[in-house]
């Protein structure tokens, strides 16, 4: 899995998802982990903070991803970014 910030860009201009950052905080269904890539599915590789394992995540899923202080920066169902 691609784990670069030139693979989380591509998946950015993709998904038409404001420019995110490497390591930026996230929430996938309720489990909080960080963005670590993106892959040719043009979803984000996330590295979840209770098990440590890197998944697949489809970013118009249940996908939130917070600031470094902890606001709500892109929230796909609510359109907030």
């Amino acid at each position: 899995m691609p784990n670069t910030q030139k693979h989380i860009d591509a998946v950015c201009r993709q998904r038409d998802i404001p420019p995110v950052k490497k390591g930026m905080a996230c929430s996938v269904d309720g489990r909080a982990g960080k963005i670590v890539g993106g892959n040719s599915s043009a979803n984000f590789n996330v590295k979840f903070d209770d098990n440590g394992n890197t998944r697949n995540c489809h970013p118009y899923w249940r996908f939130q991803i917070y600031t470094d202080t902890g606001l709500l920066y892109y929230d796909y169902e609510q359109g907030v970014t």
